[in-house]
């Protein structure tokens, strides 16, 4: 692709679509779906693709909102979606060529029995793609500040009884991935996302103080703070809501960049 910002050109986006584009992913399952937004990315990188399914537990309302909202928006499409547990899923052995989390992982309460799973419904030499952030290295201000924001939401998350833990340090990711004893590894380092190759706004959110980045994510900790407002705990919900507070200050000096994330790939 031409045309891209510095930030996005020097990343391993471009690396990491390419790699994607040999990929030829047949019958594809999405753990911890969410809004569908990896399934999106994979129908605009990989080589073929044959169908989706996209499962997620749904532990909230909100949750269950953006599955219906990604099943109007995939509509007519070889997508479908499920609320499903992924400790436990509904799918015989070897049901799928191509399984995939992205960015889920710290939000597993059993991490281990999650990709156990994943790899017992992947058909032998299957592909295991996985991608999260990480929070340790050389991260920028902006991107020490989202940190902030989401270890943050993650405090909301628990209070509501929502399994969210913090951003997990690089070697805990590989440690993860390492249990799994997947064949073919290949790691791939990224400052930025495939997705923002795609984006409409890549150019804008060069600028990591860019006013539409700014004023999402002061959104998102209103929304967020919103959710507990009626949370019994005076204390908690008054220290929390100053926290908030603090990091929106934060990002309004140093900006808000996403995490340095890892894109893994390997076979079964």
């Amino acid at each position: 692709m031409t045309n891209l910002p510095k930030g996005v050109a020097s990343s391993n986006a471009g690396v990491i679509a390419k790699r994607l584009g040999t990929v030829s992913g047949d019958r594809i399952l999405d753990v911890a779906t969410g809004k569908g937004t990896f399934i999106d990315t994979l129908m605009k990188t990989l080589k073929d693709y044959d169908s989706f399914v996209g499962i997620d537990y749904c532990p909230s309302a909100t949750s269950r909102e953006e599955m219906e909202s990604a099943k109007k928006r995939f509509e007519g499409m070889p997508v479908r979606f499920f609320e499903m547990n992924a400790e436990t899923l509904k799918f015989e052995d070897g049901s799928f060529d191509t399984v995939c989390i992205s960015h889920s992982l710290h939000h597993l309460a059993n991490i281990d029995m999650v990709l156990t799973e994943m790899k017992r419904v992947l058909r032998t030499c299957g592909n295991f793609i996985l991608q999260e952030a990480y929070c340790d290295g050389d991260q920028t201000e902006a991107q020490k500040s989202e940190r902030l924001q989401h270890e943050w939401g993650a405090r909301i998350d628990s209070l509501l009884g929502i399994t969210h833990n913090k951003t997990f340090t690089k070697q805990r990711i590989m440690n993860i991935v390492n249990s799994l004893e997947l064949r073919e590894l290949e790691v791939y380092d990224s400052t930025h996302s495939v997705d923002c190759l795609f984006c409409e706004r890549k150019h804008e959110c060069e600028d990591p103080k860019n006013q539409a980045t700014y004023h999402d994510s002061i959104k998102e900790i209103d929304d967020a703070f919103r959710e507990i407002e009626n949370y019994p705990n005076l204390e908690i919900r008054n220290h929390l809501k100053d926290e908030g507070e603090r990091i929106k200050e934060t990002i309004a000096k140093s900006g808000a960049a996403s995490a340095s994330f890892l894109l893994i790939i390997g076979k079964t």
